[in-house]
């Protein structure tokens, strides 16, 4: 489970980063991102073992695009967030 502070913002950041990194744009990932509800305010999402996998290789692949350097301070916020998040759940 992810919990989201601004839905919205992680939406379009990782729909940056799929756009940013296209090997990972037909995947769960994709499927994932469409299932994110466009709604204001904190969220949980349910993603599965293999989305949550996925989901921190592609941050980190996105950490080093030029794309992501120029990205607004919100959507890396959020990114971070999340990165952080599943950085916790691979230790445990």
């Amino acid at each position: 489970m992810l919990f989201v502070q601004d839905p919205l913002c992680f939406k379009a950041s990782i729909s940056i980063s799929l756009e940013a990194l296209p090997h990972y744009g037909n995947s769960l990932l994709k499927e994932f991102v469409e299932s994110i509800p466009s709604s204001v305010g904190r969220l949980r999402l349910e993603a599965s073992p293999e989305v949550e996998e996925r989901l921190k290789s592609c941050l980190n692949e996105f950490k080093q695009t030029k794309t992501y350097h120029w990205l607004r301070e919100d959507f890396k916020n959020t990114l971070y967030d999340i990165e952080i998040q599943l950085n916790k759940k691979m230790v445990s």
